[in-house]
């Protein structure tokens, strides 16, 4: 039996509890924080700059090859996720105990990650195992961010939670800058003989033992959040049910006509969230192209995006409670878009669309020395910022806005809807880019995403007080 250091009701399922005590610093908001500091890095260092680039170019060995079978990988578990995610966010509400099932996914990724490490050009079959290496992980990871998030509103008191949600995103990309760094010296100078290709290779399973270390911390401070006397055994028993069994489509018709706010809501969250995401990971590739950055230079864009996501992170935490959660997803928003606008000006010999010549060197021995160069890393900055706290404000929202007793099944659509659509800004970019022969052209749905987004986000009502205390004023 866990002891009442080690669980608390969940306040979405105790109709009358009294709201979780605790500040964002506090144990259990450090407690669940902590949980970005263990997880995130697999992201930072194995799907986006690190391992992956080193799978696609020394074991697939094929620049179109390597990029298509990526996005094969990402596209296959997608749509596993597709269906398991409202699936599993419908039987969390109503399940016991979050923390153990989290522990299964931190164990399946972090063996995913170690058994990485053994993917090498000559390994027979290195190809389709890594695939399904990075597939299960891929999975794993969307399958822990989901119960994660559903454990928010046990994570600190309610005015706290705005700060306690970008705490755990400035920490797991603060994780993420620290590894980024650690390998970028090592690959400079590569320790016991490896190689620079070794050091890619062998990120995957550091991430997996770091994965095992510091997940410590979420499981000895953060309590676990349940509805009393709840099993996941019943709960699956309940869904199992036929006559509890809905249609995906006539779910989603269901919630609409019981909640069109938070469904409003999570469809446009949906879309400019694909404008994030093609926004971060297309960012490299977009730089190296446009821009002919390389090496060195796209090492310390990585570092310099991580950095400064630590800030954002905590900016949208600090928004929420001054603006509140809509105000604070509307100024994001606006900001990126502009902030994007000015990006896509840039090319390596002018910015502004050509009015301003940039091409010439303004800094002597610098890693970036053309205007060009620094006009954009200037811009990356405040970018990053904005984008990240999107993110951060994002998942408040949620919270804020949706009815408590359903807050993961609401979760599990959340997840869904980014794992659906999770081709559509990246595919848009290629489209356009393929029929125009232009990058920055090409670049230009990105920001048609994240202003359709905005407008959608406009139209959502999002009150002073959030849904979870308007329960406990009820009871």
């Amino acid at each position: 039996m866990a002891d009442a250091e080690n669980e608390v009701a969940d306040p979405a399922a105790e109709g009358g509890a009294e709201p979780v005590a605790g500040g964002a610093f506090g144990k259990k908001g450090m407690g669940w924080a902590s949980f970005e500091w263990a997880r995130n890095p697999y992201y930072n260092i194995v799907v986006i700059f690190i391992f992956t680039p080193y799978f696609a170019s020394s074991v697939i060995d094929s620049g179109a090859m390597g990029q298509t079978l990526i996005a094969v990988t990402i596209a296959i578990a997608g749509v596993i996720m597709a269906f398991v995610s409202p699936i599993l966010g419908s039987v969390v509400d109503h399940a016991g105990r979050k923390k153990p099932l989290i522990f299964y996914t931190f164990a399946v990724l972090a063996s995913c990650s170690i058994l990485l490490g053994f993917v090498t050009p000559d390994l027979p079959g290195a190809i389709p195992i890594g695939m399904f290496l990075l597939i299960v992980g891929y999975c794993s990871y969307t399958v822990s961010e989901l119960l994660h998030n559903a454990m928010l509103p046990g994570a600190g008191e309610p005015k706290a939670l705005p700060l306690v949600s970008g705490l755990g995103l400035a920490m797991g990309n603060g994780a993420g800058m620290l590894l980024l760094i650690a390998v970028a010296v090592l690959s400079t100078n590569p320790p016991f003989g490896l190689t620079g290709i070794d050091v890619s290779r062998l990120s995957a399973p550091t991430i997996g033992f770091w994965l095992l270390v510091f997940m410590t911390a979420f499981f000895l401070m953060m309590p676990d959040v349940y509805k009393k006397d709840a099993t996941w055994g019943q709960a699956l028993k309940d869904f199992r049910n036929p006559a509890n069994r809905v249609h995906p489509i006539s779910w989603v018709k269901i919630r609409f006509e019981q909640h069109p706010n938070v469904m409003r809501y999570l469809v446009g969250r949906m879309i400019y969230a694909d404008g994030i995401a093609a926004m971060l990971t297309i960012g490299g590739v977009y730089v190296s192209s446009v821009l002919e950055w390389e090496g060195a230079q796209l090492a310390v864009y990585g570092i310099l995006a991580s950095l400064f996501a630590v800030v954002g992170a905590f900016c949208g935490g600090a928004l929420d409670r001054l603006l509140g959660p809509k105000r604070a997803l509307m100024f994001e928003l606006s900001m990126a878009i502009l902030i994007g606008i000015f990006q896509i000006s840039i090319t390596k010999d002018a910015i502004l669309y050509g009015l301003v010549p940039a091409g010439h060197t303004v800094w002597e021995g610098g890693v970036f020395g053309t205007l060009a160069d620094l006009a954009y890393v200037l811009a990356v900055i405040p970018g990053t910022i904005f984008l990240v706290a999107t993110i951060s404000s994002s998942r408040y929202m949620l919270v804020h806005i949706a009815p408590p007793e359903k807050i993961g099944e609401f979760f599990g659509f959340y997840a869904m809807a980014g794992s659906v659509t999770v081709w559509l800004g990246p595919g848009s970019v290629g489209l356009v880019t393929w029929l125009t022969g232009d990058e920055r052209v090409g670049f230009a749905p990105v920001l048609v995403l994240l202003a359709t987004g905005l407008a959608i986000i406009c139209t959502v009502r999002a009150d002073k007080t959030p849904e979870y205390l308007k329960e406990n004023s009820r009871a």
